[in-house]
């Protein structure tokens, strides 16, 4: 959080109303500070519950017809602070369940620019054929702590270790990465940047609404060498081939 940022505590009106509010202060400071495109740079103001950073993704969530049910968020501890993550587990019969064994593990970096919001569509559709995902915000990206639109090579290369460790300890077995939208073009002005990501439901231009998008994007690599994909039927192709091959 930045300093000068007012913090109001709303214990006297849920004394004199009754109303409690749904966000804490903190929370409620924290969502306004994203949203105006300012950066989290403390691991302790990170947001972690699910009510809390779904009102921070509301922009994301109307633009790409997501509510945000059916999936987890997780706050990693790495170098750069916290790396946000969303978590989909394999669905059976339309239940959210964790398949100890047999179910095919992933790890969705976010391209650089956008945030894992933007996957969430692909998530659930790879959540839906039994895949286990974990979609992970880069440093300075989404709900993941750093500085706005800043992505180090080491940064990113500690975010996928982070991501690949906490997925490793949540689902076992060995998880694979992948990454998606590998057309889309960095700019310098916001509101200008296309993705590819998961054929047409995401092919759009990035919604210019959702401060979470960074302004200006440095970018340092990092995610050149992993295999990519541009679909849920391209990742689960990558997967089985990894699989195969192992």
């Amino acid at each position: 959080m930045t300093a000068g940022e007012t913090v109001v505590d709303s214990t006297r009106l849920t004394e004199a109303t009754g109303w409690a509010p749904t966000l804490t202060a903190r929370e409620s400071a924290a969502v306004m500070i994203l949203l105006q495109g300012k950066p989290l740079l403390r691991r302790e103001d990170a947001l972690e519950r699910r009510i809390a950073c779904e009102a921070a993704l509301e922009p994301a969530s109307e633009f790409v017809g997501v509510d945000g049910r059916g999936l987890e968020h997780v706050q990693i501890p790495a170098a750069t602070g916290a790396v946000h993550a969303e978590v989909h587990a394999a669905r059976s019969g339309g239940a959210a369940t964790v398949v100890s064994s047999g179910a095919a593990t992933v790890v969705l970096p976010a391209p650089p620019g956008l945030h894992a919001r933007y996957l969430t569509p692909l998530a659930v559709e790879l959540a839906e054929s039994g895949v286990n995902v974990v979609v992970a915000d880069l440093p300075g990206h989404g709900l993941s702590t750093g500085k706005r639109g800043l992505a180090t090579a080491a940064g990113v290369h500690d975010a996928l270790a982070v991501a690949l460790g906490y997925a490793r300890i949540r689902f076992g077995g060995t998880p694979h990465v992948v990454r998606v939208g590998d057309a889309t073009a960095p700019v310098s002005r916001p509101g200008r940047r296309r993705s590819w990501v998961a054929g047409s439901r995401t092919r759009a231009t990035v919604n210019p609404a959702d401060g979470l998008l960074p302004r200006r994007l440095r970018y340092e690599g990092g995610l050149e060498h992993l295999p990519h994909a541009y679909s849920a039927r391209g990742v689960t192709s990558v997967v089985h081939s990894d699989r195969v091959d192992s």
